[in-house]
């Protein structure tokens, strides 16, 4: 338990909050998702997975329309006055307006010469689609000087309007003296592509999510393991195990539980071995005081039904009578006295009161235990004398002082020096020592027994305990006196110890010792 505690304290100074763990797993698994799905998008919009690609070419139809259109206008005005001066210089006035754009062009005064309108092709033709004139392109193989060519210009004012055609053209309508002419721009289109990669974005979305699922499963994978464990710890608890060792790992809260489920198996474990301990003491002690009680009981109805029954021979043999059942009363109130002495020292722990406190505190005076001893021994010395015992006492001159109820510490050296005189054997020496060992005060009662045995010790302080010898011995007593008292020592702040080593039976009492204290009477 006190590893555990250690472990724990140990623990708590390097403990990570699991909040700080889980944002740490949280953004780990976030990059990693990140980074995985850019990576993918980059590699599909590369080799063009996912991404449907189409051809546009509006923006260059109107690129083309707006150069054309003003190409036209400068065209119309040129092929106004080159009409003009055909008419003037020829007087002829069939010439039409093929003539008038050859005439432009032998003449060099075509009003533009773009590298955008020279990969152009320009045909004009009449109002039939007659062509009259026509740039001459390297590709054409047709020759329109030779035969009658024709053009379909209404296909072509169709194409005109169709975005989606990868071919440009332009009618252009112009009328010269009553008579209708088409001027028509053709030239190929290069189209824009256009690629829509909404399905490969909402794909990677996807899978960014997956991968990020799957990253929080697996780093939280331990964890959610570990409370598993501690769970199916927690229910092996519930069903009395209490010897199990549990799993430390990690350091957050959820290591906590396990400190704190570990502990709790402690304390539950050494409770539950208190608690049968409690109960064999109580079945021992209902035992032994039954038998104790049974015998003086016994006799006090043998003596009382020869009173009763007036056996007796004389009023003097009736008094005899009388008074030996007087003696086991008093026997019995004595051991009645006994466990109420029990019973007002012993408090369950965490119920005192303030009051019973203050009141203990203040019953206690400084007392100079030497001289309390020494006339303890003294008292009892004739008593000893009479059992062919004797007291050797090696107790200090030297005043010593603790803090002590004086009728509680003279019941306990009571109890002691008649134990001894009582279990010791005939013709011995019973040695009662008192030293200073730094600030404690050790008191020693040693003397010869074959009553008591070395697996006695540990249980000679338990109530109503007496060793197998004593009880089937002639000696008097009820198992009470050492009870008595371990719990005045331990209720002052000692403690007391038995030992036995080779017919030497040794209590041994140490008690905190205090300096003297001149404004108080020093008993």
């Amino acid at each position: 338990m006190r590893n555990s505690m250690n472990e724990y304290n140990t623990y708590t100074g390097k403990k990570i909050g699991i909040y700080k763990e889980l944002a740490v797993v949280i953004v780990t698994a976030f990059t990693i998702a990140v980074l995985a799905s850019l990576g993918t998008f980059i590699v599909c919009s590369h080799y063009g997975v996912l991404v449907d690609v189409t051809e546009d070419c509006s923006d260059y139809k109107r690129k083309y329309d707006i150069q054309v259109m003003g190409m036209v206008r400068e065209l119309d005005s040129a092929l106004s006055n080159a009409m003009d001066e055909i008419s003037a210089n020829e007087l002829d006035d069939d010439k039409n307006l093929g003539d008038a754009m050859k005439y432009l062009l032998i003449n060099g005064r075509l009003p533009f010469a773009t590298e955008e309108v020279n990969n152009m092709n320009i045909t004009i033709t009449n109002r039939n689609g007659l062509v009259l004139w026509k740039k001459k392109l390297d590709t054409d193989s047709e020759d329109y000087r030779s035969k009658k060519v024709y053009v379909d210009i209404d296909a072509l004012v169709v194409n005109s309007y169709d975005d989606c055609s990868p071919e440009y053209s332009f009618v252009y309508t112009k009328s010269i003296k009553k008579t209708l002419y088409y001027i028509i721009f053709e030239t190929k289109v290069t189209p824009e592509y256009l690629y829509a990669d909404m399905k490969l974005k909402v794909a990677c979305i996807c899978l960014g999510t997956v991968i990020f699922i799957i990253c929080v499963i697996l780093m939280t994978k331990k964890r959610i393991d570990y409370i598993r464990y501690l769970s199916d710890v927690v229910n092996l608890i519930s069903k009395g195990n209490l010897d199990l060792q549990v799993d430390k790992r990690g350091h957050d809260e959820i290591t906590n539980i396990a400190y704190s489920i570990d502990n709790m198996q402690h304390s539950i474990g050494r409770m539950m071995k208190e608690e049968r301990e409690n109960d064999r003491k109580n079945m021992e002690l209902i035992t032994n005081l039954s038998h104790d009680i049974k015998t003086p009981m016994t006799i006090i109805t043998g003596y009382l039904d020869v009173v009763i029954s007036h056996k007796y021979d004389s009023a003097e043999e009736r008094d005899t009578y009388i008074k030996k059942a007087f003696q086991q009363v008093e026997k019995i109130n004595g051991m009645i006295h006994k466990i109420f002495i029990l019973a007002r020292n012993e408090k369950p722990y965490g119920n005192e009161s303030i009051n019973d406190i203050e009141s203990s505190k203040a019953n206690k005076e400084k007392c100079n235990i030497a001289m309390m001893l020494k006339q303890d021994v003294s008292e009892f010395e004739g008593i000893a004398l009479k059992q062919e015992r004797n007291f050797v006492a090696d107790i200090t001159e030297k005043p010593v002082y603790a803090e002590v109820e004086i009728e509680q510490m003279r019941e306990v050296f009571d109890n002691i020096l008649m134990n001894s005189i009582k279990y010791s054997r005939k013709n011995t020496d019973i040695i009662v020592t008192l030293l200073e060992e730094n600030d404690n005060i050790l008191i020693k009662v040693s003397n010869m027994t074959d009553c008591i045995k070395k697996s006695d010790c540990e249980r000679i302080f338990d109530k109503f305990y007496r060793a197998d010898h004593a009880r089937n011995s002639s000696i008097s007593g009820n198992g009470l006196g050492l009870s008595i008292v371990k719990e005045t020592v331990e209720g002052l702040g000692g403690s007391v110890l038995a030992d036995y080593d080779s017919g030497l039976f040794t209590i041994s009492i140490k008690l905190k010792k205090c300096n003297q204290n001149q404004d108080q009477e020093i008993r």
